[in-house]
């Protein structure tokens, strides 16, 4: 066991919502891992940073303040603990902090992303100068970090091209599931439909244009067309479309709160009860949603961008398409997977894959394996 010094912007141990679910459950995993962790605090809302999010515009136009040296400086500058009391400071996200920290102790550095990646891909029309910023700083941050942890080899690859940091000092560990353990650890291996029922298709996701709505909707047309019974369920969703809602297919879950106990359950409910995840996504860093659907043996029908592979395996978990596949393409697909009595595999191959490497409890065994070949355990 270690003693570990974990920096957040908000109360890990209480926060289930901050960096969808990750800075909790992350923290969560390392206790279970049997280590002790105690939350660093600093300034994340003060108002300095404010106004010098102000200057930063001012400055950089448009960019990522938080991707800037005002916010590194304001920020770790706000920090009051005593780091050297610590074995190793863990970092989930917050390049900025990562980049400032000044201590003799290992900081470990967890992100889904680089900067290069983000660029016309999540971010869209940054100046220059911004971009340039944001790249200095991430730079800084790699360099000062003893080990960079990604969530994706797609986010790993990207950081070794970019800024030339030794393999050695890079990890690859999947975001694990944004569900309680005992929802998840001990489901078992459920018979999937065999396709002469309703086929029951989950969407989930809070950004209906990014995560492929559209798609999703009429891939499930197609299948209606084609003769079979759907019933696609939307969650995540705040306001959607009337012309989505009223659809005799469609069941509209809205934004379900996993703070909420019955809002909860409700959202269990709706994957124990589903037969494919459905995820044309145009842009993804991981998909903890991806996660969510293998703990319930669901497979995962997705489209193979950004960090997605590490999360969805072709012909194990689910299938990749390609970014130029349609509707019609996505319908096909699940016909095949029907037609051919796939679902049951794939369900067992979701579940055994989530077991093996994209549980959080997996996690934990992979960060303890990490300390052991980096002689950071005591």
């Amino acid at each position: 066991m270690i003693n570990i010094g974990y920096i957040s912007p908000t109360n890990p141990f209480v926060d289930k919502k901050g960096w969808s679910g990750t800075y909790y459950n992350v923290r969560e995993a390392l206790e279970l891992a049997g280590h002790k962790v105690e939350w660093i605090q600093y300034d994340s809302n003060s108002l300095f940073l404010k106004i010098f999010n102000k200057i930063y515009k001012l400055i950089y136009g448009n960019g990522s303040f938080t991707h800037s040296r005002l916010s590194s400086w304001l920020k770790v500058n706000s920090i009051h603990t005593q780091l050297e009391n610590y074995d190793l400071i863990f970092v989930p996200g917050q390049v900025d902090v990562v980049a400032g920290l000044k201590t003799q102790k290992p900081i470990i550095y967890y992100t889904d992303g680089t900067v290069p990646l983000m660029i016309d891909y999540y971010w869209f029309n940054f100046t220059k100068r911004a971009i340039d910023e944001a790249e200095k700083l991430e730079l800084k941050a790699v360099k000062n970090a003893s080990i960079n942890i990604y969530a994706s080899n797609w986010a790993r690859s990207s950081a070794i091209k970019e800024y030339k940091i030794n393999k050695s000092k890079t990890e690859v560990l999947p975001f694990g599931a944004n569900l309680a353990y005992e929802d998840t650890d001990n489901i078992s291996s459920m018979d999937k439909n065999s396709g002469e029922g309703i086929i029951n298709i989950i969407f989930s996701g809070v950004d209906w244009k990014r995560k492929g709505g559209e798609i999703a909707v009429n891939a499930c047309k197609k299948l209606i067309d084609d003769g079979y019974d759907v019933k696609l369920t939307i969650v995540g969703i705040k306001n959607l479309d009337d012309k989505i809602v009223n659809l005799n297919f469609v069941d509209y879950m809205g934004f379900l709160d996993k703070e909420d106990e019955e809002q909860y359950q409700k959202y269990l409910n709706a994957w124990r009860q589903a037969d494919i995840l459905l995820l044309p996504t145009r842009a993804e860093c991981a998909g903890i949603v991806f996660n969510e659907a293998s703990a319930f043996g669901v497979p995962s029908l997705s489209v193979d961008t950004g960090g997605v592979a590490d999360y969805v395996r072709n012909d194990i978990n689910g299938y990749r398409m390609p970014i130029s596949a349609n509707s019609e393409d996505f319908a096909l697909k699940m016909e095949e997977w029907i037609r051919e009595s796939k679902l049951n595999d794939l369900s067992k191959g979701a579940k055994a894959m989530y077991r093996a490497r994209n549980s959080w409890s997996a996690w934990g065994n992979s960060f303890n394996r990490l300390l052991e070949d980096n002689n950071l355990l005591k």
